[in-house]
């Protein structure tokens, strides 16, 4: 069930948006056991004065203008899965479409019930599956 929410900077191509929703969408399926079709992202571009960040907090490696924000509200999971799906999203990206690990800010927004969550039809999703 993640809703997913990338926050970047305005000026990437529709196919380097596409690799990032592909790479993001594949990790969470292999590395976060969401179901294969639960594909719900949201992009937000921003102008370079919308989306400021430190480009030194925590890294070796300063951040640049491909730094992003993956904002991903899903149920709760354990530290384990947590920690692959950081490095599933950061492989997939580095491999396409080419951003570099540092510029990929990952937060997990966890909501913990099916009724949390209606898929359409005025439903809450405890009552749809």
């Amino acid at each position: 069930m993640p809703l997913v929410r990338v926050t970047l900077l305005k000026g990437k191509s529709p196919e380097y948006l596409d690799a990032v929703s592909k790479g993001i969408y594949d990790a969470l399926v292999k590395s976060y056991a969401m179901p294969e079709g639960d594909h719900f992202q949201i992009f937000e571009l921003k102008e370079p004065s919308e989306l400021r960040f430190d480009r030194n907090f925590v890294t070796k490696v300063p951040r640049s203008d491909d730094f992003m924000i993956v904002n991903i509200k899903a149920d709760a999971r354990r530290v384990g899965e947590k920690d692959a799906l950081y490095a599933s999203i950061a492989e997939n990206l580095s491999k396409s479409p080419g951003i570099n690990p540092q510029d990929i800010f990952v937060s997990l927004d966890v909501n913990t019930y099916l009724e949390d969550w209606s898929f359409g039809n005025g439903l809450s999703a405890a009552k749809a599956y």
